[in-house]
């Protein structure tokens, strides 16, 4: 989920990705005026910008260039029908993150929002994980425990990282899923349960241990407890 500025004078078009980006999850603030979108740009805590070029107030170029002197390191996808290449040339110049034309395909939008937000989060989170007496190395995307690597296929990975992050809390079986498979895919509740299983014997080891490093929570999911708990 990321924190999305709308800037855009059209409000049938703010509303229409505000709801494309609320479905999948996202926060959205809509501004339909240049000059209370770069102060909402500057004093709030968004993750993400879109922004229209012909706008009341202040346009669009003006407003590139108004956040970015003032440092502010917002992303920013520029939404616009204007294609003309020295005007792409020119918001890229002053600071523009990505540029998309209008008319455009809404999952499109959603999709480049989506990349962006991945591309921070990689940014902001650690590479390495330790949590109750195991360790994941994301770069790697190896656990270590009891000092030995243990190889993690991708899903039993993302499983792993979602638990560990929330080590001491009851993590949903639908957060899991969409963790590991996507918010859209169609994934029956035993398939996770044999994932699970199939990292449970990795990390206790196939003989089993005297408590379960992730713990069974019936009726609603999973715990990770770690191995020293």
């Amino acid at each position: 989920m990321v924190n999305v500025l709308v800037i855009e004078d059209d409000k049938r078009i703010a509303e229409l990705v505000e709801r494309g980006l609320k479905e999948t999850g996202h926060q959205v603030v809509l501004s339909h005026n240049g000059c209370e979108g770069a102060e909402r740009m500057l004093a709030g805590n968004f993750d993400v910008a879109l922004l229209d070029i012909y706008l009341p107030g202040m346009d669009g170029f003006r407003v590139l260039e108004t956040v970015r002197s003032r440092r502010c390191k917002t992303p920013i996808l520029v939404l616009t029908a204007v294609d003309a290449v020295p005007k792409i040339i020119q918001a890229f110049d002053l600071g523009a993150d990505d540029y998309l034309v209008k008319p455009f395909l809404l999952e499109i939008l959603v999709a480049r929002v989506g990349a962006i937000a991945r591309r921070l989060q990689a940014k902001a989170e650690p590479t390495v994980i330790q949590s109750g007496g195991i360790t994941l190395d994301r770069n790697r995307r190896v656990a270590i425990v009891d000092g030995k690597q243990v190889y993690l296929p991708r899903k039993q990975f993302e499983l792993l990282e979602v638990l560990m992050r929330r080590v001491g809390l009851v993590t949903s079986r639908e957060e899991l899923i969409e963790a590991g498979w996507g918010h859209m895919a169609e994934v029956k509740v035993n398939t996770l349960d044999v994932y699970i299983h199939g990292l449970r014997t990795k990390l206790e080891g196939k003989s089993g241990a005297a408590h379960e490093v992730i713990r069974t929570i019936h009726g609603v999911g999973y715990m990770f407890v770690g191995k020293n708990q």
